[in-house]
Formats: C-alpha cells, structure tokens, sequence
C-alpha cells in the first residue's frame, strides 16, 4: 500500500500548542498481494452463480403432422365407437340438433389429454386439446331424395352422422376446422436431428345432450384391468429437424400381439394425406 509519512517532532511543537491537525486524503490506492483474484473467480463467482436460477426458455413452438413417409398430412381424424354406438343419433341426438346445430350439439367435445409418459403414478400433464364437433361435407346431402324430405345440401339423419372429430390444415382448407390439427411444446426440449420426445394422449368424451364422460382407449376389446392402463394412450412422437417442427402419431405403439400382426388404432390411408386416429368406449373384464 503507498501512502504519504508524515513525522511529528515533539520538540519543535510550541508549549501553547494545544491541537495539531493531519490530513488524510479520502481515496487510498491499494495494492493486491494476495490471492484475491483467484478467490473471486473462483470461489466468489461460482458461489453467485449458484444462488441465480437458470434460465428456463418457456416459448413453446408449433409442431406440423407428418405421416411415416415424413410427409406432412393435411387432415386427422378422430372416430369415436362407444361400444357400438358409433353415430350421434346413436347417442341420443336429434336431427334438429344436427340440421339446427343446437348447443348441446356444439356444447359436445372431445378433450385430448397429452402426458409425459404412459405410467399413471408418475406421468405430469403438458398440455390439452378440446375438440369441437363440426359437419363435414360428407354429413351433407349430395342429391336431391325423392323418397324422403331431405333436400340437396340438406344435414343427412342424425343417424348417419359418425361420431368423427376432424382437424384439418387451416392453410390448405381456410374453412376447415384447424383446432389440433398442430402441437404445441416447448422447442428448447429438442435438438436437431437428434433425439425425439414422446407424448401420450388420453382421450374423454363429453356428451352435453346427456351430460355423460365416457373414458375412451385403444382398443375395441374388453381387457382385463392389468392389461388396460397401457391401452389408454396413443403416443405422438415430436421431431426438429433442419426443416422445422413435427410429430407423428404412432402406428406401431399400441400394436396387439397376434400373429399376424393386426393394426392398431392409428390408421395411415395410402395414397392421401390423412391420419384417422379410432378410440373406443373402456370396457374392462
């Protein structure tokens, strides 16, 4: 440390001194002669560094549906059998509520609930997707019926309307319905090429005409309770690739194990770009 000295010679102070001042200046220079360096980059700066949170990058990212030729696919559709029950006037609606689209027609959903893993006791919920019903152009009459009151572009019967939720490319059909047609999940969780991240789906049913739920899974047979839980979930596989953002929805995941083969619940049409995803009504032995 530098500093100015000062020396103080008692004799020549006069007897009538009473008070002897010296001034000291406010800033002192110092000089480092330890290792206090070291000690701040390496103990002091480390030890801050622990007591911040990390940084956690919420922004989630969009995913698009590609089919297992990774082509994207412009329509998903979900078809619902509740134990045989496989149009609305099965389950209890009218033909009015169809042609006049009453709210509890349109009160009725789908919600599709997406987990981290297939295991109940452990698995955390992401995210979830409401289904809406809506009329595609196939619940319409397409000719004018001569034996019936039903007229060109008319609602067909209640009872020929299938139970489908459809999710359509909002690019490709601007009229479509667009709601699950993508994924939404944090991008920060993928790297490029590299490894994918699975979701599981649980569907349940609303019935708003009834007010009843109905859990659905995978399979169109009762299953004993140990065999169900895994019968539950469809799984959706998520990708980044140096195109962009997918997922796929698995074909092979809830494969029964027959031989041959059989298919399981997800369906790819050859030849067209649509998926349709089939959930039944749980029927336990």
């Amino acid at each position: 440390m530098f500093v100015n000295q000062y020396q103080i010679n008692l004799s020549t102070l006069s007897s009538a001194t009473t008070a002897t001042t010296i001034n000291i200046p406010i800033n002192l220079e110092y000089q480092i002669v330890d290792q206090s360096e070291i000690i701040e980059r390496v103990f002091v700066d480390i030890e801050v560094e622990k007591t911040i949170n990390p940084i956690v990058d919420y922004e989630k990212t969009r995913f698009k549906p590609i089919n297992s030729n990774n082509k994207v696919v412009n329509k998903i559709t979900y078809e619902l059998d509740l134990s045989g029950k496989t149009t609305y006037g099965s389950i209890g609606f009218t033909d009015d509520d169809i042609k006049f689209e009453t709210e509890r027609f349109k009160q009725t959903f789908l919600n599709l609930s997406f987990y981290d893993s297939d295991i109940p006791l452990t698995q955390n919920l992401l995210s979830f997707i409401t289904l809406n019903p809506s009329l595609a152009k196939s619940d319409l009459s397409q000719s004018q019926s001569t034996t019936s009151n039903l007229v060109l572009g008319q609602t067909k019967p209640a009872s020929e309307i299938k139970l489908t939720f459809i999710c359509e490319n909002p690019i490709i059909n601007l009229r479509g319905k667009s709601n699950g047609y993508y994924l939404y999940d944090f991008k920060d969780e993928l790297i490029m090429n590299g490894a994918p991240k699975s979701l599981y789906m649980k569907a349940t049913f609303k019935n708003a005409k009834t007010g009843k739920v109905t859990n659905l899974m995978v399979n169109d047979k009762a299953l004993p309770i140990e065999d169900l839980i895994k019968k539950l979930y469809t799984r959706y596989i998520l990708t980044k690739t140096d195109k962009g953002f997918f997922y796929k929805i698995d074909t092979t995941y809830n494969t029964p194990n027959t031989t041959p083969p059989t298919p399981n619940n997800v369906t790819e049409v050859v030849n067209t770009d649509n998926i349709t995803v089939k959930l039944y009504q749980i029927l336990a032995t």
